[in-house]
């Protein structure tokens, strides 16, 4: 039988986060807790102020089965985390001192700074976590059957902690034994969310006992599908191993339907995958490029293993530089513009020559906001792919604000560079 989905709040603690910082922990939180059988349904952000944390956890400790509280476990005055969590659960803070150990040894140090002190404070019967990357532990404290998990703030302390601690205790604590809902990323490129709504509509009528979500990206889109439980005990049919099966299945038809759409699966970027390509094939590649300012190449060596097949890149963001490292005409600038397909080809020649690469990406474009014109309005972007006895040149218009058009003009190159290479 399938386990009961157990409900998860997660309270992401920070003044800055309501003045104009992006939250991105809850799709992270989301991969590692819906494996154990865990299920976010909601999420805050209060705050720095005592009053209001302990009111997001005092509630969440009404609706959910696990409350996990990301932040305000460090140094600082607004820090208050532990003081919030205390209130709400009537707990008291004592003094740890093995945490204090822990820290005088970490820093070589005979007595604790103030501020570092306060890092010792625990909930009155709470478990340590311990922090291999930080000062703050983090903390896991029962309430009858319910579990209330403070980490801390930054993504690269409380990561490992998950893996190293919390992942065990959680399945130790909720008697996690398998049968927990299984989900699936499908990485799309080049349709938007609606026409990939309207491409999948049939798949998602067919499997109808899985859950969907599509989330748009920049030039790409996310199709998730989640196949388990959901409420309480279901039948047989929840087994691991059918529920693995629907979710092959559910990919197979998506597959059908969309074709080289489908660029990857759960992590997979275009990036990686476009590199994966070319080394597998022994083939190299090179870039020029204009808007996009570097990013192309960015995100190409985001990837490990990247110095095996690209060669190197030019950011000619001047007609000037265009016509001095890449070798761009100077009439073809004059008749037709830098954002042209015809300035394209000619900075990925450059390009081609300057590296000896393989292949060859350029884009050059108008990110915007300003710099657009009747006949090429912000957006507009000229792309040219130059291979061994090939060459493809494109144009196309994003919509966006200016990083995001950037972001649209680099996915664009990279999925024409996989298709070119597949």
């Amino acid at each position: 039988m399938c386990m009961r989905a157990r409900k998860t709040e997660i309270i992401c603690t920070g003044s800055e986060l309501l003045s104009g910082k992006l939250n991105l922990y809850v799709p992270l939180f989301h991969e590692k807790l819906l494996p154990l059988g865990f299920e976010i349904t909601r999420e805050q952000s209060p705050g720095d102020t005592l009053r209001e944390i302990a009111d997001c956890i005092k509630g969440a400790l009404t609706r959910a089965d696990l409350v996990v509280v990301c932040g305000g476990l460090g140094p600082t005055f607004d820090d208050l985390t532990r003081q919030a969590a205390a209130s709400a659960l009537k707990k008291k803070l004592v003094y740890s001192n093995a945490q204090d150990c822990a820290l005088k040894a970490k820093y070589g140090l005979a007595k604790l700074p103030p501020n570092l002190a306060d890092q010792c404070l625990k909930l009155a019967g709470a478990k340590t976590i311990e922090n291999r990357n930080g000062t703050a532990a983090g903390q896991e404290i029962a309430c009858k059957n319910k579990l209330v998990v403070l980490l801390p703030g930054p993504r690269h302390e409380w990561e490992p902690m998950f893996k190293d601690c919390l992942e065990a205790d959680l399945k130790r604590f909720f008697s996690v034994r398998g049968g927990a809902p299984e989900m699936l990323k499908l990485k799309i490129s080049g349709l938007g969310e609606v026409t990939a709504e309207k491409l999948l509509r049939p798949v998602m009528k067919r499997f109808k006992e899985a859950r969907y979500t599509i989330l748009a990206g920049p030039w790409t889109v996310e199709f998730i599908i989640t196949a388990g439980a959901k409420g309480e005990m279901q039948s047989a049919k929840c087994k691991t191993e059918e529920r693995s099966s629907t979710i092959a299945e559910i990919e197979k038809a998506c597959r059908k339907i969309l074709g080289n759409k489908i660029y990857g699966v759960n992590g997979d970027t275009l990036e990686a995958g476009a590199g994966a390509l070319l080394c597998g094939a022994g083939l190299t590649l090179s870039c020029a490029e204009s808007c996009t300012g570097g990013l192309l190449s960015s995100l190409i060596t985001d990837s490990p293993g990247s110095s095996a097949y690209f060669k190197g890149s030019a950011v000619a963001y001047s007609n000037a530089a265009k016509t001095r490292l890449l070798k761009v005409r100077p009439q073809t600038l004059k008749k037709y513009g830098a954002v042209s397909e015809l300035c394209a080809r000619e900075m990925a020649l450059g390009a081609k020559k300057l590296f000896s690469s393989d292949y060859a990406l350029a884009i050059t474009g108008i990110a915007g906001p300003e710099g657009g014109t009747p006949k090429k309005p912000v957006g507009t972007v000229c792309f040219a792919l130059m291979g061994p006895g090939k060459t493809n040149t494109f144009t196309r218009r994003f919509h966006g604000e200016r990083t995001f058009i950037k972001r649209c003009a680099a996915n664009f190159a990279l999925d024409e560079l996989r298709k070119v290479i597949e």
